[in-house]
């Protein structure tokens, strides 16, 4: 009787622990996976300073007024330049200023009405606006304003020459591709007026002068 009456209440303990036994276990839960994260590559920002280098071709026509035979030339000769700016970036458009400086190695010889002429331009620049239109890493922009060049031509006949410092507008547009974060690519074509210039004197005229260009240039942006 006794055995019996101890087997019931070790049945009875055990019953009691196991509420506590239970309430102590932990339950395994399945693992979470973790989400896929679609990286979405981030836009191009053209805005900051930068510092460049070109070089390609110039064409500069030499057109005088006055009594025939009238002089009408065009001289060519390439470039080497440098230029620096700052563009802001809004939405895609690019937006700001640059400035360039160029050295034209353009110097020709050539006869009108018996008479021979020598005429060149060497150094010359521009401060003008940009806007254009990005496409991550591709600008697509048009530049426009003031120019300078100096000019000299002479009179190989008479032995008179004459320099001046012509002032006047330019207008162009270009293609740019930034190749890294930092170096960027462009081709520029651009258009210049000087306007009339007292390098005709030479030639007991007037008359007037104007550009185009070619440039293929490298910049840094920082």
């Amino acid at each position: 009787m006794k055995s019996i009456i101890s087997g019931a209440a070790g049945i009875l303990v055990i019953a009691g622990t196991l509420p506590a036994f239970a309430a102590d276990m932990t339950i395994a839960e399945p693992p979470v996976e973790t989400p896929i994260v679609e990286t979405v590559p981030g836009v191009y920002d053209w805005g900051g300073f930068y510092v460049g280098v070109n070089t390609g071709y110039a064409w500069t026509g030499v057109n005088s007024d006055g009594p025939a035979p009238a002089i009408d030339q065009r001289t060519g000769g390439f470039a080497l330049g440098a230029f620096a700016g700052y563009n802001f970036f809004n939405d895609g458009w690019v937006y700001g200023v640059e400035a360039d400086v160029k050295h034209d190695f353009n110097n020709d010889r050539f006869s009108s009405g018996g008479t021979t002429y020598e005429a060149e331009t060497n150094w010359g620049g521009s401060v003008r606006a940009r806007l254009g239109y990005a496409f991550d890493r591709t600008l697509i922009y048009g530049t426009g304003g003031w120019a300078f060049t100096n000019a000299a031509l002479e009179n190989v006949t008479t032995g008179v020459k004459e320099k001046d410092t012509a002032h006047g507008w330019t207008v162009g547009a270009g293609v740019e591709q930034a190749f890294t974060d930092t170096v960027a690519g462009r081709l520029e074509y651009r258009y210049t007026d000087y306007g009339s210039s007292d390098i005709f004197q030479a030639a007991g005229r007037d008359g007037d002068l104007d550009s185009h260009s070619i440039m293929l240039g490298v910049s840094m942006k920082f």
